[in-house]
């Protein structure tokens, strides 16, 4: 039983997964490095209208600002398309009855399928990351408040938080009929955690007095002025991730089970 178990993962995660992490992978890589040779290309009031508006210095700060955004949205994004065609495809071709009557348990469909998703996703953020910390290393030094290992622990901590995200997902996408609709779903979760930058950008009154509050929520902003606790925190962070991910499926199941296929 145990092998046939193994054997219905493996057909289920080639399933989900497919080649799209692998595409997402290579365009992602390339963002990161278009990204770090287009923007030193663009006029200095751009440099300094970012730098002034999220309370940065240097160009390299500029494009990891910039770097991370692309990682966050590559890395939730090739998830949640995944986790749509794994979850909610299904449900809409009305085939979701024929896949669950094969003696597999709710939980084990679930765990087949969203399980490797947020694998795939993991790698996607990680690589990204790792160039990152590549194409950043010209522009550190003395003066510089980026650095390789700040930059690459940043990236982690956007793809954990990608992660746990597409963790949160899967328990709305259970219920969901519609691909639209879990698309709709995936979008607003994903900007949820961006507003705050949002607002610094366009009313920073808001933060005044409130510094400490700032520093916590202003993501992206934050790990560029905490660039030496950025690779502890995306360590810590991915591992809060994989375990919110793995609690997240457990719930998942459990709602799972007391949803209606059709």
């Amino acid at each position: 039983m145990q092998a046939i178990l193994r054997r219905y993962h493996v057909i289920e995660a080639r399933h989900a997964v497919g080649w799209m992490p692998l595409v997402s992978l290579v365009v992602g890589i390339g963002i990161v490095v278009f990204t770090a040779v287009l923007l030193p290309l663009l006029p200095a009031a751009v440099h300094s209208f970012m730098e002034r508006a999220f309370l940065i210095r240097g160009l390299g700060a500029v494009i990891l600002l910039n770097e991370y955004t692309a990682i966050s949205m590559l890395a939730f994004f090739t998830g949640a398309t995944a986790l749509m065609r794994a979850l909610v495809e299904p449900r809409e071709n009305r085939s979701l009855e024929m896949l669950l009557s094969k003696p597999i348990s709710r939980r084990a469909f679930l765990s087949a399928r969203v399980g490797p998703i947020l694998l795939a996703s993991t790698v996607v953020g990680a690589g990204m990351s790792l160039v990152t910390g590549l194409v950043v290393r010209p522009f550190t030094g003395e003066g510089s408040i980026v650095s390789v290992a700040g930059a690459i622990g940043s990236g982690l901590v956007f793809t954990a938080l990608a992660v746990l995200l597409l963790s949160v997902l899967v328990l709305p996408l259970l219920r969901v009929r519609d691909a639209f609709q879990g698309l709709l779903i995936a979008f607003a979760l994903w900007m949820v955690p961006m507003f705050p930058s949002a607002v610094l950008l366009y009313r920073p009154d808001l933060y005044e007095g409130r510094d400490r509050l700032r520093d916590l929520i202003v993501l992206g902003p934050n790990l560029l002025w905490y660039d030496a606790a950025a690779p502890l925190l995306g360590v810590l962070a991915l591992v809060v991730a994989f375990v919110g991910a793995w609690g997240a499926l457990m719930l998942g199941a459990r709602v799972f089970e007391r949803t209606e296929l059709r």
